[in-house]
């Protein structure tokens, strides 16, 4: 609606003048009336008008004058004159002071609706420019402030003379940037346009927030993040002399937009090429809220670059080992006490996002190589629409990918459980098979069975325990002593003889580990059995 001011010292004229047109069919509203020149001043003050319909004839200050002092005041405001004067000298001074139209008494409705019409036009073309133009500098300045993010060559006083040029005059020539990002902003709103608002929303909080900490520049940068620059007023300021006013727009959002965001900010550095150093130090930091959290400042500091623990972005391979026997034997108390404890070193060592990827896909495979092991397809397991890199993607924190991680190793043991006649069950009497072949060899152990099973000797003995009630090396014993004993009862062979039989190659030995298993030497046996 164009904004319309009535002046004129005659109130019959003013109501005519309200009642001649149905005004807001024809895009005008009447904002206000004036008797006089100064309250017209006044008023004009207040409403800022589009149009001011002014009558040449007012006492105290005529409407030649008023023109004169509202073209200072608002020279964007269209003057329209009314008049009963038809002398050139009226007109010629009229124009001089920047009228844009007038109109003769007595007039018609229509050739007034003609003459504001007209006006209207104009001042609409001028809005539409003017917004144009506002929008290419508003283009051109955020394009300007993403190239200092980006390029890693500027020259520095042709940068300076073109941050001036868009209202950043030079401060103390140190700069620190923060990367912005609403959380979970894809999962509110899937409109770009409401996306756009929110952080349009966010941009003028900061604005407030940091109105009087230089001169900030905020614009939007990549992947949907608000980007701050700011520059302090040549004081002497430390890395962390921003961090109470960030921390000040996480509770406003909070508060008055029912929102969070997650703010990376990093380091000061000088020169316009400090503001990419900045930036970088400020994405990374940005990333840590996967691992630590988010809706909080996480200021950039060494310790993000000193990882340690997991510092390759692997699990250790004796990790790696027990988590898969584990998951074997279908132990899930220990399955998940071993994940707990490598995302709880996750987040001691906050690692980055890549080895936080790095580290769920290497548990990842050992969950899908446990299930292939068992000779069923993986989609049987899991599904047709099982793709962990995209699912692990998806998740907003580290706590959400373990609590994926726990349900898919879950689900794989669940799934195994049902499925065990079972390579594990099928190992263990493999294995207690190959001991009763060759129980009489003296170098056999545990190690010698997994290898001809080819399986790991941890997983031997635990698959071997689970389904036979005891240990291989037991189960070795126990066969031995069971043979010599059956030797021993037959009367026919010396002590050596037998002892060599059933795997010793030391008779004295042979004799401690008998009496030892059943309670008497072999000598005692024999004189028993006699």
């Amino acid at each position: 609606m164009i904004q319309l001011m009535i002046v004129d010292d005659e109130s019959i004229f003013r109501d005519y003048l309200r009642m001649v047109l149905p005004w807001e069919e024809y895009g005008f509203e009447i904002a206000g009336e004036a008797r006089n020149g100064e309250e017209a001043l006044e008023l004009a003050r207040r409403i800022r008008p589009d149009i001011a319909l002014i009558d040449i004839n007012m006492p105290f200050m005529d409407g030649l004058e008023l023109t004169g002092r509202l073209k200072e005041i608002y020279p964007e405001t269209g003057i329209i004159l009314i008049t009963g004067h038809n002398e050139f000298e009226y007109a010629r001074r009229a124009i001089k002071l920047g009228v844009e139209d007038y109109v003769l008494k007595p007039f018609t409705k229509e050739e007034l609706l003609l003459t504001l019409l007209k006006l209207q036009s104009e001042i609409r073309r001028t809005r539409d420019k003017q917004l144009t133009l506002k929008a290419n500098e508003a283009m051109l300045r955020e394009s300007f402030l993403n190239l200092l993010i980006e390029s890693e060559h500027l020259r520095e006083e042709e940068t300076r003379a073109r941050l001036e040029g868009f209202g950043y005059p030079a401060a103390s020539n140190r700069f620190q940037v923060a990367c912005i990002e609403i959380d979970h902003m894809d999962d509110k709103w899937r409109e770009v346009s409401d996306r756009e608002l929110w952080k349009f929303a966010v941009a003028n909080i900061l604005s407030e927030t940091l109105r009087f900490e230089g001169n900030p520049m905020i614009f939007n940068g990549p992947e949907g993040r608000i980007l701050c620059v700011c520059e302090p007023d040549g004081r002497s300021v430390q890395s962390g002399d921003f961090n109470d006013a960030y921390e000040q727009l996480c509770f406003m959002i909070k508060k008055y937009l029912k929102f969070a965001v997650t703010i990376g900010l990093g380091t000061f550095h000088e020169g316009v090429g400090g503001i990419r150093r900045s930036y970088l130090e400020a994405r990374r930091a940005l990333q840590y809220k996967f691992v630590i959290g988010s809706d909080r400042v996480i200021a950039y500091d060494d310790k993000i670059e000193g990882v340690r623990g997991f510092a390759s972005g692997f699990i250790s391979s004796q990790t790696n080992e027990e988590l898969l026997i584990a998951l074997r034997l279908g132990d899930a108390d220990s399955v998940n006490r071993k994940l707990n404890d490598i995302f709880q070193g996750i987040v001691a060592d906050r690692l980055s996002l890549d080895y936080v990827y790095t580290i769920c896909m290497g548990l990842v495979s050992i969950c899908l190589s446990c299930v292939s092991e068992s000779g069923h397809p993986i989609e049987d397991c899991f599904g047709e629409q099982f793709y962990p890199y995209s699912d692990i993607m998806q998740r907003h924190s580290i706590e959400e990918v373990r609590h994926w991680i726990v349900g898919m190793y879950g689900t794989a043991m669940d799934y195994m459980r049902l499925h065990r006649q079972t390579k594990s069950g099928k190992v263990a009497e493999t294995a207690k098979q190959l001991i009763d072949e060759q129980y009489r060899d003296s170098e056999l152990k545990v190690e010698t069975i997994a290898q001809q099973v080819y399986i790991n000797p941890s997983y031997l003995r635990g698959v071997f325990k689970k389904m036979h009630g005891l240990t291989v090396g037991d189960y070795i014993t126990q066969k031995r002593m069971e043979q010599a004993r059956a030797l021993l009862a037959e009367g026919a062979f010396k002590l050596a003889d037998i002892a060599e039989r059933v795997g010793y190659n030391d008779p004295a030995y042979f004799s401690r580990a008998f009496k030892k298993y059943y309670g008497y030497s072999p000598r005692d046996y024999e004189n028993m059995r006699g």
